[in-house]
């Protein structure tokens, strides 16, 4: 099991939101796992002392629900604890209240499973104008991986090919104007390699290494299309090959990703290289699994 190290230690509200939730999570036996940068900076900060790019101090939790008046429960219990106040604005959102701050630290609450309609979409009530894609959550859900995030206490995490696609589906979800999920998809394109499979490129999956001349980076990208192939169901597959099979969208995608490449010479280029061979493990995946 991966632990985060004891010389990198989450933020005490962090873990405080964490345990507050999963107590309340093992009450109505609800399974969830943590997604978004809070994922990013668990898994290659904490676990694998790797710089994770931008700073958060969101915890972003994906819960699985039969219907929309589970997930209400889940806020009023969390509202019952007295640690948690509702945003009346975001229907997603709660505050962990901290005495020194007026609004407190924000919780984000993704439901997904029974809410979904056709197309992997939630439509948030009172009256659905407001749509997410949520394409990609149940495989997250399956591969996510659990993680000591103190001792005693562990919570399941996205893995990084899970995160991979959720940033893909969300960056095409959220439209134009907000770079954020690509600016963290570019970090783990350039980080996959070194988040503890080096020694897969030089043992097993040599082959990945050799097709990029050895170039870690580029392999460590292509080597994320392939986990990232190995676990998305077909819809979400579907979705993610449109969207890379799309020049408009791709090149907006670079443009994004290069945006978290800033200290690389010539970022648009070195986010198409990595992009690239993203695509192309993720279609070797489904080419195999053709012939």
């Amino acid at each position: 099991m991966l632990s985060v190290a004891r010389e990198r230690p989450l933020d005490p509200v962090t873990l405080e939101v964490l345990r507050q939730f999963d107590r309340v999570a093992r009450e109505l036996a609800l399974e969830y796992f943590v997604v978004g940068a809070m994922a990013r900076d668990i898994l290659l900060t904490g676990v694998f002392g790797l710089s994770a790019g931008r700073a958060t101090r969101d915890v972003d939790l994906a819960v699985a629900v039969e219907g929309w008046p589970q997930f209400e429960a889940i806020k009023v219990r969390l509202v019952g604890t007295g640690a948690f106040v509702s945003d009346e604005r975001v229907a997603q959102r709660l505050y962990h209240r901290v005495a020194s701050e007026r609004r407190g630290y924000p919780l984000d609450l993704i439901p997904f499973g029974g809410v979904e309609l056709p197309g992997n979409e939630i439509a948030w009530p009172p009256d659905g104008s407001v749509v997410m894609n949520v394409a990609g959550y149940g495989e997250a859900l399956a591969s996510a991986v659990p993680v000591e995030v103190e001792p005693g206490f562990t919570v399941r995490v996205a893995s990084l090919p899970g995160l991979a696609i959720l940033k893909l589906v969300a960056w095409a979800d959220r439209g134009t104007g907000d770079p954020r999920d690509a600016i963290d998809l570019a970090t783990l394109l350039r980080r996959y390699a070194a988040a503890g499979n080096e020694d897969r490129l030089y043992g097993t999956e040599l082959g990945v290494l050799e097709v990029v001349n050895y170039d870690l980076d580029l392999a460590g990208a292509r080597l994320l299309g392939m986990d990232a192939g190995r676990i998305a169901a077909p819809s979400t597959r579907g979705q993610i090959l449109a969207l890379l099979d799309d020049p408009a969208r791709l090149d907006r995608l670079f443009l994004d990703v290069a945006r978290g490449l800033r200290a690389t010479q010539d970022a648009v280029a070195a986010a198409g290289e990595l992009l690239a061979q993203f695509k192309a493990g993720f279609q070797e995946v489904l080419f195999n699994e053709i012939y």
